[in-house]
């Protein structure tokens, strides 16, 4: 069973990232908004995807990788185009939720969550990928 590992923000996803970076091990990353004390969102399309993606990552997610489920702060942090590291490179994020693996092209956005298929082939395509590039599982 893959393992989840929350993060919250941008510099705590860094420092996990580096400590695995010897690893090169299968690593998705899951982008939404900061959640509340109830556990919800305040971005109402990271709710609306939110079984979906559980689903996915139960069911596709290779099961010795690691999901990093990102916490990119709240409405203000996400909405400041001028400070928000997430959108720039390595990540590049125009919106949330999303899913990528981490150093592969294999990514999905907003929408592109609702549908089940392409979650399947966003898996499909990283296991696949991930078995070329060197990339192993981390377990």
């Amino acid at each position: 069973m893959p393992e989840y590992v929350p993060i919250k923000g941008y510099d705590q996803l860094m420092d996990a990232l580096k400590s695995q970076s010897k690893n090169n091990c299968l690593i998705y990353l899951y982008f939404f908004g900061e959640k509340d004390q109830n556990g919800r969102s305040w971005c109402p399309d990271c709710v609306a995807v939110e079984q979906n993606v559980d689903t996915a990552f139960r069911e596709n997610a290779h099961p010795n990788s690691l999901i990093y489920t990102v916490d990119v702060g709240n409405r203000e942090a996400w909405k400041d185009t001028t400070n928000n590291k997430f959108r720039l490179h390595p990540f590049n994020m125009t919106e949330i939720p999303s899913i990528q693996r981490w150093n592969g092209v294999e990514r999905l956005d907003g929408d592109q969550l609702r549908k089940p298929s392409l979650l399947e082939l966003f898996f499909e395509e990283a296991k696949l990928a991930s078995s070329t590039d060197n990339t192993i599982p981390c377990k």
